[in-house]
């Protein structure tokens, strides 16, 4: 089992999984992810000859990694503003 990421649909109706392990993009055809699946979503996936034969989501990884992006995003909004004034 594999950690996939979907980053984006295309304009035909395809999804494209980033598999960060094996430093590969898979496409799939929209219909054969789950039905609650968004961009953003972590999915865990089999792989047999770059083609996959199961892909479930991954609750706990995408709530986690959620977390960890407004957690980075509060960070980053309360950083204190330059003190150099803009000419």
């Amino acid at each position: 089992m594999h950690s996939a990421y979907l980053d984006r649909f295309t304009d035909n109706n395809r999804a494209l999984l980033l598999i960060e392990e094996l430093k590969k993009e898979l496409l799939l055809d929209k219909s054969q992810l789950p039905s609650e699946s968004v961009v953003g979503t972590w999915f865990l996936v089999e792989i047999h000859n770059d083609i996959i034969t199961n892909i479930t989501i991954d609750s706990s990884k995408t709530n986690l990694m959620e977390q960890e992006i407004g957690n980075r995003m509060e960070r980053l909004k309360s950083t204190k503003k330059s003190r150099f004034k803009r000419n």
